[in-house]
């Protein structure tokens, strides 16, 4: 006796089925991975605003930087524009006005008011059960040249400091601080200035803009690269 033979109608109904089934399961994993990234914000001043929302992988990113803001500013907005959201971690980015804006009398009230304000955003962070994130500041940057060298020794003979070593001092100042901080309050530290670091303790040059301050497209490769590696 000869088997039957399926309908046309039947057939094309259980290859439907089947088709639907292997999209289903090719899908589960991609949809599986996208719900399982983690929330990240980012707050911070010019530095971070432009750095806008890096692919970071397992993590969701919103970008919280606002241009010119100084760590009281920072934490001024920190419940609205971070515990408000109720991410996963924040990553918190920014000293580098405190330092840039003081000046030489006003330089060690300016770096602890810093600190205090670090540390008032650890402690909001964590009680609203968010993982906090630190980061070094950037330096200015010095070429490394003959015509550098020579000019800082004619300052020194002079009795001067160039304006880009002390600044660079105080904001490397804060850094150590904020280094031996995260180690003991056991908080993740992305070390931004040492990963830019071009060698002789100040930013790469090709990784600053024409105003030798702000951040080249160069310098945003090099910094998601690096973070990329410490968050994995």
């Amino acid at each position: 006796m000869l088997a039957a033979v399926p309908r046309p109608r039947a057939l094309f109904g259980a290859l439907l089925c089947l088709f639907f089934s292997l999209v289903s399961s090719a899908q589960a994993p991609m949809n599986a991975t996208a719900s399982a990234n983690k929330h990240l914000v980012i707050i911070g001043a010019s530095y971070a605003a432009e750095w806008e929302n890096p692919k970071l992988p397992g993590y969701t990113v919103t970008n919280k930087g606002i241009g010119g803001q100084e760590s009281s500013d920072l934490l001024a907005r920190f419940d609205r524009d971070v515990i408000a959201l109720k991410p996963d971690t924040v990553m918190i980015w920014g000293h580098y006005n405190d330092v840039v804006r003081a000046k030489p009398e006003n330089m060690a009230a300016a770096k602890k008011k810093a600190q205090d304000n670090y540390r008032s955003m650890v402690e909001q962070a964590r009680a609203a059960g968010i993982v906090p994130i630190l980061v070094t500041e950037l330096t200015i940057p010095i070429p490394d040249t003959i015509k550098e060298k020579l000019m800082g020794l004619v300052a020194s003979v002079l009795g001067k400091n160039d304006y880009r070593t002390q600044k660079n001092t105080e904001i490397k100042a804060l850094n150590v601080w904020l280094r031996d901080y995260a180690k003991a309050q056991k908080i993740q530290l992305v070390d931004l200035e040492t990963a830019l670091d071009s060698g002789n303790g100040t930013r790469k040059v090709e990784y600053t803009r024409s105003d030798n301050s702000h951040v080249s497209p160069a310098g945003y490769e090099a910094i998601t690269k690096y973070v990329v590696a410490q968050l994995g």
